[in-house]
């Protein structure tokens, strides 16, 4: 692995000391920033679509064409054409049996020729037809990767994702095993063979969690640090902080982000007592870091060029299981990834759930009425 800062990094620590935080306040893109939301319901035809789950576990084609809806009581991929907001098809999977995809909530990638990639955490990494046959079984051991200098025992799973010429599974290690280092995995599936990369800038997003263990309950919250592919290239990102790594698995080089935000901080601050014993102190301790700003993953506008993120600021209520109210923030960057504007969405007022880019306007999930629908926000700017 080269140890690389590369120009654009250093380019942009010099800017953090003063000079690219005055020239972005100064030429915030988003500072007139006007848009309108249109809401649009996907017709299903003869079918009923279960938005039991919401559209946690959905994903987009990579060209942008089709939302992919997971059924998780029916483990079933519901296809919508986004052009004619039609259900089109739904592909049947399994639990268990020889093409099982696992038991646990997955998470799934498109990939090309109608084909996904399954990941069932601790259980299961695969890819599978539209058919519901297994293709590739990559589920690896440890143990069983050559050149991998660390060893958590079980599969490789945690936040797996591969790249778009499969050549590559990415995985992160797991925040359960250590609050000491993250570290990205990386593999050639085809050779077996591997290593890591230590991410110090994602170590501070391990103390923003706290447990409750009492008897056979268990609560937790906590950020989390997550992987993306977007542009032939590996995002790391963490909900803590604005900071991102990008990993080139072309060039197998590694380049870390810093943003001068003047509108949110960059990061999450405090400190947390990470394991309580009752009720009050969990939501004392899980208090400190909620209602700090939380950071989405980038997202990638094909028309613009550019890419985007999502920040919120949790409102606190009086009951906190009913807090959904946030402070909603859109941040833009250039193809380079160097800040181009911040801005805060006033007449929003809730998380936007599962978010895409299609056609220069942003997409979000929305339940209308048990149907499934999205606000479309089209931006002015």
């Amino acid at each position: 692995m080269k140890k690389l800062l590369t120009i654009s990094f250093l380019s942009l620590l010099a800017a953090c000391g003063g000079k690219e935080s005055d020239s972005t306040e100064q030429k915030n893109i988003l500072e007139d920033l006007t848009y309108s939301v249109d809401t649009v319901v996907v017709n299903p035809g003869e079918n009923i679509i279960d938005l039991s789950h919401g559209s946690r576990f959905s994903s987009v084609s990579l060209d942008e064409q089709k939302f992919y809806h997971y059924d998780y009581r029916m483990t079933a991929i519901n296809e919508i054409d986004l052009q004619k907001l039609e259900l089109t098809d739904r592909y049947q999977f399994s639990k268990e049996g020889p093409n099982s995809i696992g038991f646990n909530p997955p998470t799934i990638q498109p990939l090309s020729s109608d084909r996904f990639l399954f990941v069932s955490s601790g259980i299961n990494v695969g890819t599978y037809f539209k058919s519901g046959e297994q293709e590739k079984n990559l589920k690896f051991n440890f143990k069983e990767i050559d050149g991998l200098d660390l060893d958590e025992g079980g599969l490789i799973t945690y936040q797996a994702h591969i790249s778009p010429d499969e050549k590559h599974l990415f995985a992160l290690t797991s925040p359960y095993k250590t609050s000491s280092d993250v570290r990205l995995i990386i593999i050639n599936p085809e050779t077996k063979t591997g290593k890591s990369i230590s991410l110090p800038a994602m170590v501070s997003t391990l103390k923003f969690r706290v447990s409750l263990q009492s008897g056979k309950n268990f609560r937790g919250r906590g950020e989390a640090v997550n992987l993306n592919v977007l542009n032939n290239k590996l995002f790391i990102t963490s909900s803590a902080n604005s900071d991102a790594y990008v990993y080139d698995y072309q060039s197998d080089s590694l380049s870390l982000f810093e943003f001068p935000h003047q509108l949110v901080s960059p990061r999450k601050l405090g400190e947390i007592k990470q394991e309580v014993s009752d009720g009050n102190e969990f939501n004392a301790e899980t208090a400190k870091f909620i209602y700090q700003t939380s950071f989405d993953k980038f997202l990638w506008d094909k028309k613009r060029q550019q890419h985007f993120r999502l920040g919120y600021k949790l409102i606190p209520q009086e009951t906190p299981e009913l807090e959904k109210k946030s402070e909603v923030f859109l941040f833009a960057y250039d193809k380079d990834l160097n800040l181009l504007g911040e801005k805060q969405l006033d007449q929003i007022d809730n998380r936007l759930e599962s978010p895409f880019f299609k056609d220069g306007k942003l997409y979000s999930f929305v339940n209308v009425e048990d149907e499934l629908g999205f606000a479309v926000f089209t931006f002015d700017f």
